[in-house]
């Protein structure tokens, strides 16, 4: 340290009244060093907060709001987009294509679309119960409006359901048992500095909270918004923490337990069906199967019950385009949909799931020699009797017809759907089926393979053995839950999974699973695929093998509104990929959207008024040295009051994105990037990734061994911005981080509030490690920005 920074620094010391660089250490207006030397830091305790957070006490709840949806109108001032439906706006007469010209007489005219702060300021200043005066032009003409402003942030916030693994008591408890050392959190703490500005972004970000959602014009709680992600943004140092524990929740538990937790997870509470397991030849565990088939529609029929027959039809045939590209919706029905979902109760669908899989468990059990299975037709109950056309192929010729062919056991019909048993050699399935057990062989299914809808309200596919070939030439297949139940189980062999939209462990209000217990798989869709939910479950599950995932968009574990969608890989190593196909407005000729690969998305208020919280979307793989490519939003990220988990546990694995990713958190968003061993590679073409908090959101990505390379271009590498929270933090290895500007630890002050992002780099082992400036070992940098950097040795 030369003299001119020694004098500087003890200047700063005296002005924030520190007297030693440890513990009360200075927050300079340059980069001014913190020897950590003698210091221990605990990896198992390190992001714990003890006493700065969230105070709702602090919290203004009579903020004003108006409830418009608004542009800037160059020249002219502020256009009116769109109206919240029972708003101040709209009761006021307010509507779409007004230009407000003045609020209180004060002018609202502006070029760069600074008035919309501004107004939004004024609005939200004035507060609930105030009425201003608002000049509108509309046709040529000039008009007063007068709203009555009511309060922007909700004064009721669901509570979340009894979940103690989940419950903030266990973030309180926990530092004293695990570890040594000091938390790192409590130490960059005792800078006064520091920590006023750390309170003022927590609250500011937990505030988030209790804000209205899209046209939501009630005093009530938000109905689409988690309680888990509620918790996460009142708590987000407590945010690794919060995603580890919910990894654990589906690597320690049965399919059955984690459905159970998915539905936690969801804030959605049923009554799991007691287990019981039943010995018995196979005839005895499918007729079991098709007995409890019974039970589950009417559970089904229960979740929709107050829908009329017009609104199930209309949702039926209406959500999906909400996140189809290739199809449109118009705002009015988007707020419709989001309105009818509020009617559905998805308790029954879970119950109707966790039935099933005890059921299939049961058929699994069957341990004779399958090629010499005779099946004879089944016992009805009365609800499933249909045609009662009944075909049984003699001996072992090849059956078949416009239906099934090849070795066909038995074709029964229901009122839901056909019962086909095929027997262990190829088998071709052309047409849908509720119930699909077969036995062995190279089989081809072009049907909907164990994926419900109207007519077929739980479909089950269990696959014994063979290299199987789903190929579907439409959407809807392969495990997909649609308005009921669909699961896909495939025991043993080299598969191929080919579909289009919502296939592959889909979830759309209902509940998707696709389980591969060996082989080396292929999966391939178009778009919502491979673990996604929206209104419900969409999980797959691959046991063993080197697998292959790719598709466009939407895929490989999303979870959408009030919805979890789950990929999780337990071995082999594997390569995923997203994008390619749908380019990303920002820089549509070098960009393609991914949202992809353990992404949460919601339903921004963007384009339209008409806005939803987001989901869960997790991505874990056990073993093996993988490879992920993605673009634009994608690797343990979320999107707008959501959140997305990508968890490696082992492996050099490497991850290529662009933007939005690896751990960013974008717009009231949590996003999670942890990896757990190997000597990996982060690399990002643009930025705005690698930890990243933006727009009062969360964003970490935590590597806790290996040498690894990270390379970033701009805000990167540990960025908060606009009121976020970005933390990339490395805890073992020689590691090198490669970035271009404001990333490595960088915060940056909000354009619109008093109020900075906080933005952390920290590596806490590494004898060589290497960043763009030089760092001294063992030694904590508070930045001029606000932002920290760490390099212990």
């Amino acid at each position: 340290m030369n003299m001119v920074i020694k004098i500087l620094y003890r200047v700063i010391l005296f002005c924030t009244l520190t007297v030693n660089m440890l513990p009360h250490h200075a927050f300079a207006k340059e980069a001014v060093p913190v020897s950590v030397r003698d210091v221990s830091f605990s990896p198992e305790n390190f992001f714990e907060l003890s006493e700065t957070g969230f105070d709702k006490e602090k919290v203004h709840f009579n903020k004003g709001w108006i409830g418009i949806f608004m542009e800037n109108e160059k020249d002219k001032g502020i256009l009116v987009v769109e109206t919240t439906k029972g708003s101040p706006a709209e009761k006021a007469g307010m509507k779409t294509g007004d230009i407000i010209t003045k609020i209180n007489n004060e002018p609202l005219v502006d070029n760069e679309g600074k008035n919309l702060i501004r107004f939004k300021n004024s609005i939200e200043t004035m507060g609930a119960g105030a009425v201003p005066t608002l000049t509108v032009l509309r046709d040529g003409n000039v008009i007063e409006c007068r709203p009555e402003l009511i309060a922007k942030l909700l004064k009721n916030v669901k509570k979340p359901v009894s979940l103690p693994v989940l419950s903030p008591k266990t973030f309180l408890t926990q530092g004293a048992k695990k570890g040594q050392g000091q938390s790192f959190m409590d130490f960059v703490m005792e800078n006064r500095a520091y920590r006023k500005m750390c309170s003022d972004t927590i609250q500011r970000i937990g505030e988030e909270v209790y804000v209205r959602e899209g046209y939501q014009t009630n005093e009530a709680s938000n109905p689409f918004r988690l309680s888990i992600i509620d918790y996460s943004l009142q708590n987000p140092m407590n945010t690794y923490e919060t995603g580890k524990i919910i990894r654990d929740l589906f690597l320690e538990e049965s399919i059955a337990g984690q459905v159970l937790s998915a539905a936690k997870l969801l804030d959605v509470e049923f009554s799991e069906r007691e287990e019981i397991n039943h010995e018995g030849d196979l005839q005895a565990s499918i007729q079991r199967l098709i007995n409890d088939i019974v039970p589950c529609v009417s559970l089904i029929k229960e979740v929709f019950d107050a829908l009329t027959e017009d609104e199930f039809d209309f949702l039926y045939q209406s959500a999906q385009k909400i996140w189809v590209q290739e199809e449109t919706i118009e705002p009015s029905d988007m707020a419709r949909v989001l309105e009818l979902s509020q009617k559905v109760d998805l308790s029954g669908l879970f119950e109707a799931v966790t039935l099933m899989l005890h059921r299939i468990e049961d058929i699994k059990k069957y341990d004779g020699d399958l090629t010499q299975t005779a099946l004879q037709p089944f016992t009805l109950p009365a609800f499933l009797q249909g045609a009662d056309n009944i075909k049984i192929p003699s001996g072992k010729e090849a059956g078949g017809d416009d239906d099934y062919a090849g070795d066909v056991l038995l074709v029964q019909d229901t009122s839901i759907g056909k019962i086909v048993i095929g027997g262990t050699g190829a088998t071709y399935y052309y047409n849908d089926a509720a119930v699909i057990v077969d036995l062995g062989g190279n089989d081809y299914y072009s049907n909907n393979a164990g994926a419900s809808g109207k007519e077929i309200p739980v479909s089950v596919c269990i696959d014994f053995s063979g290299n199987d070939t789903y190929n579907a030439a439409k959407s809807f297949v392969q495990g997909t839950g649609r308005f009921g139940i669909g699961i896909l189980e495939d025991v043993k062999g080299d598969d191929k999974y080919l579909g289009r939209d919502f296939a592959q462990g889909a979830g759309l209000f209902g509940v998707g699973l696709l389980l591969d217990n060996e082989g080396d798989d292929f999966y391939s869709g178009n778009a919502l695929n491979s673990g996604v939910g929206f209104f419900g479950l969409g999980q797959l599950i691959d046991a063993n093998g080197n697998d292959v995932y790719f598709s466009r968009q939407f895929s490989q574990g999303v979870g959408f509104t009030k919805g979890i969608g789950i990929l999780e890989d337990d071995n082999g190593n594997d390569f995923y990929f997203t994008g390619g196909k749908y380019p990303d407005f920002r820089d549509p000729e070098k960009s393609f959207q991914s949202m992809s690969q353990g992404m949460g998305m919601g339903i921004r208020p963007e384009t339209t008024i008409v806005g939803a919280s987001g989901g869960i979307g997790i991505l874990i793989d056990k073993k093996g040295s993988d490879r992920y490519y993605g673009d634009y939003f994608s690797q343990g990220s979320g999107y707008y009051f959501s959140m997305g988990l990508l968890f490696d546990s082992e492996g050099s694995d490497t991850y290529y994105a662009s933007r939005y990713a690896q751990g960013a958190g974008i717009h009231s968003a949590i996003g999670i990037l942890g990896d757990n061993g190997g000597d990996d590679k982060y690399e990002c073409s643009f930025g705005v990734s690698q930890g990243c908090g933006h727009d009062t959101g969360i964003g970490f990505l935590v590597d806790t061994m290996g040498n690894d390379i990270y390379t970033g271009e701009i805000v990167s590498q540990g960025a908060g911005m606009e009121k976020g929270i970005g933390v990339l933090a490395d805890f073992q290895g020689d590691d090198v981080y490669r970035a271009k500007d404001s990333s490595q630890g960088f915060s940056f002050p909000s354009k619109t509030e008093e109020i900075t992002g906080i933005g952390m780099l920290l590596d806490n082992q590494g004898e060589s490690d290497v960043f763009c400036d030089v760092v001294r070992g063992d030694s904590l940098f508070y930045r001029a920005n606000g932002g920290l950097l760490l390099n212990k040795k």
